[in-house]
C-alpha cells in the first residue's frame, strides 16, 4: 500500500513539474514570437487593454545591446492600476523587475512617470508590458537608452598642504572620464565619525574653517554622472593626513 501511494505521489509531482515547465516554455516562446522590434532611443507610444478581469494582456518589445551598457527605461502612463513593466534577458530571466519602478504623479497632466536603470551585458532583451484585472485601457509611452559603461580609476592625492590659516589645499591627479572629485575628510583616521564630504569640479580644492592644532585625514575619489543622473564612482585614494599648524 505504501509503495502504491509513493508511486502515485511521484507521478503527481512529475505532472506538476511538467506543467510549470510547459508554462515557462510558453511564456518564453510568446516573447520570442510576438515581440515587436524596438530601436534604442525611440519614444514608443501605445495602448493596452485587458479583455476581461480574469485575463492579463502582454505586449512584448525586443531590443539588443551591442556591448555592456548602462541601460535606462523611462516611461509615462495615464494609470498604474493593474499595469506592469519588466525587462527579461534572452534566457527569460528578469533583469529589471516592475516592482522596482516607482511612479511619480503629475497633477497638471494626470499622468505618472517612472525611470529605472541597470547595467546590462551585451545581448538581446525583451520589455514586457502587462495589463490585467480591468477592461479600461491604459495609454503608455516608453524610451530605452543605453550608454557605454563608464569606468573610473582610483583616486590619487598628489599634494595636501596647510598654506593658510584654518585651510588645507587638496590636489589630486586627473582621472580619465571623471567630471569631478569627491573629497572626504575627518579628524578620525578610520572615518568612523565626523566625516565631511565636498565635491570639486577641478583637481585642486581648498577647504576652509578648519581647527588649528588638529590633524585631518583626507581621501579622494573620481566620479562622473550618466545621462539619467546616476552617479558613478571610482575607488577611493589612499588616505593622507595634514596637521593644521596655522
Amino acid at each position: 500500500m505504501n509503495k502504491k501511494w509513493t508511486k502515485s505521489l511521484l507521478m503527481i509531482l512529475l505532472c506538476v513539474c511538467c506543467m510549470f515547465m510547459f508554462k515557462s516554455i510558453k511564456v518564453n516562446a510568446a516573447m520570442t514570437d510576438e515581440a515587436e522590434d524596438y530601436e534604442l532611443e525611440e519614444v514608443y507610444n501605445g495602448t493596452i487593454t485587458s479583455p476581461s478581469p480574469w485575463y492579463t494582456t502582454h505586449r512584448y518589445y525586443k531590443f539588443s545591446i551591442s556591448k555592456k551598457s548602462h541601460v535606462t527605461l523611462s516611461a509615462t502612463v495615464d494609470s498604474t492600476t493593474n499595469y506592469g513593466m519588466c525587462i527579461y534577458n534572452s534566457d527569460g530571466k528578469i533583469v529589471l523587475n516592475g516592482n522596482d519602478l516607482q511612479y511619480e504623479s503629475n497633477v497638471a497632466t494626470g499622468k505618472f512617470k517612472t525611470s529605472q536603470s541597470r547595467t546590462l551585458p551585451k545581448g538581446i532583451y525583451y520589455l514586457d508590458i502587462t495589463k490585467g484585472g480591468t477592461e479600461i485601457s491604459t495609454v503608455y509611452s516608453f524610451k530605452i537608452q543605453a550608454e557605454k559603461q563608464i569606468k573610473l580609476s582610483k583616486g590619487t592625492i598628489s599634494s595636501l598642504k596647510n598654506n593658510k590659516k584654518g585651510q588645507m589645499t587638496v590636489k589630486c591627479k586627473s582621472a580619465v572620464n571623471a567630471i569631478g572629485y569627491r573629497i572626504q575628510y575627518s579628524t578620525n583616521y578610520k572615518f568612523k565619525k565626523g566625516v565631511k564630504t565636498v565635491y570639486s569640479p577641478t583637481t585642486t580644492y581648498t577647504i576652509k574653517k578648519l581647527a588649528k592644532g588638529k590633524r585631518y585625514y583626507v581621501k579622494v575619489c573620481p566620479y562622473t554622472v550618466y545621462n539619467d543622473g546616476t552617479y558613478v564612482f571610482g575607488q577611493n585614494s589612499y588616505v593622507k593626513q595634514v596637521f593644521i599648524k596655522k
